[in-house]
């Protein structure tokens, strides 16, 4: 029942949420963290993945990492010490609580949502639609077949480059995390993003290098 009104609801609101699109290994959640960490987006302090501070991209000091999900494919270590999960955001899981979603809405707040299904593209498309885009970011492991661009690219999406948007080279980086700010008329976080972004990338050369 739920699932149902959930889908009405988001056609009945496209201009409240934003749906990333992308394929495993491609920085999605990494991604998803960035955006809801400016204020103009939604975010609940309990999905983070930690329980030090009530901020998307700040990584806890308590613990090396966020939190691991006990039922994803990944391994607890590979988790916690390389990947940003978190919870909520993902409404087509059969695990997600969707009347959250209604709730949201009554505060008047845009939802990010996150997804690799790319064949929900055509029924939400009125929806603000990021398709990530450029080389895989995660070497921790062999993912899948989903590994990679997507299968379509339509003209009217929004495009980020995954290696721009994490690249070492500060002009890069700025360039497209401002095409962000500027898309979805965002308080920039600049240093904030950017401490996140290297870290992220730190933790997972360590683990690809040492720990794997």
């Amino acid at each position: 029942m739920f699932k149902k009104s959930f889908e009405e609801l988001l056609l009945k609101k496209p201009d409240k949420f934003i749906i990333i699109f992308f394929n495993a290994g491609m920085g999605g959640s990494a991604l998803l963290r960035i955006l809801i960490s400016h204020t103009e987006l939604y975010h609940s302090f309990k999905n983070l993945g930690q329980t030090d501070y009530d901020d998307p991209i700040r990584y806890p000091d308590s613990i090396e990492g966020f939190y691991a999900h006990p039922t994803h494919e990944l391994s607890f270590k590979e988790q916690h010490l390389a990947c940003v999960h978190l919870d909520f955001h993902s409404p087509w899981e059969a695990h997600e609580d969707l009347r959250k979603y209604f709730e949201i809405l009554k505060k008047n707040k845009t939802v990010v949502l996150k997804t690799h299904d790319f064949s929900l593209y055509e029924k939400y498309k009125k929806s603000k639609c990021i398709f990530i885009i450029g080389n895989a970011i995660s070497t921790r492991r062999e993912i899948n077949c989903k590994y990679g661009n997507p299968p379509f690219l339509p003209k009217e999406v929004i495009k980020v480059n995954i290696n721009n948007l994490m690249s070492i080279d500060y002009d890069i980086f700025l360039e497209e995390y401002l095409k962000l700010v500027f898309e979805f008329n965002l308080t920039p976080r600049i240093n904030s993003v950017r401490a996140f972004i290297l870290m992220w990338l730190e933790k997972q050369k360590r683990f690809n290098l040492s720990l794997s």
